[in-house]
């Protein structure tokens, strides 16, 4: 796993990093690539960044979020929620998320 700390990186514990993740906490400017912003990414608790997936500077993945193998979160994932693909995008509620946060996206 890559861990970028040149900014902030917060795992809380209960989390998990998978083989070859990416987790970053700055990025460099679209224009000039000298200018560098440091931003605090934040995992956990009980979230999960499996497989080749990546976590880009700035983004929360909540409690029990997880990013699916070879994904991209390049914005926050909600608690309980999986995302997946590039850029990531929701995909599914866990099972285990509480039942209003679980009704509330059936609306959706």
């Amino acid at each position: 796993m890559l861990l970028d700390d040149r900014g902030e990186i917060i795992i809380h514990e209960g989390s998990s990093i998978s083989d070859y993740a990416n987790i970053y906490s700055h990025a460099h400017d679209l224009n000039d690539g000298m200018i560098v912003t440091n931003l605090k990414t934040e995992i956990g608790p009980k979230a999960r960044v499996t497989y080749h997936a990546t976590v880009l500077s700035g983004v929360s993945v909540a409690e029990h979020g997880m990013v699916g193998s070879m994904g991209v979160a390049s914005k926050n994932v909600e608690p309980y929620h999986v995302v997946g693909g590039i850029p990531a995008k929701p995909i599914k509620v866990k099972p285990i998320a509480p039942e209003e946060l679980r009704k509330s996206l059936e609306k959706e």
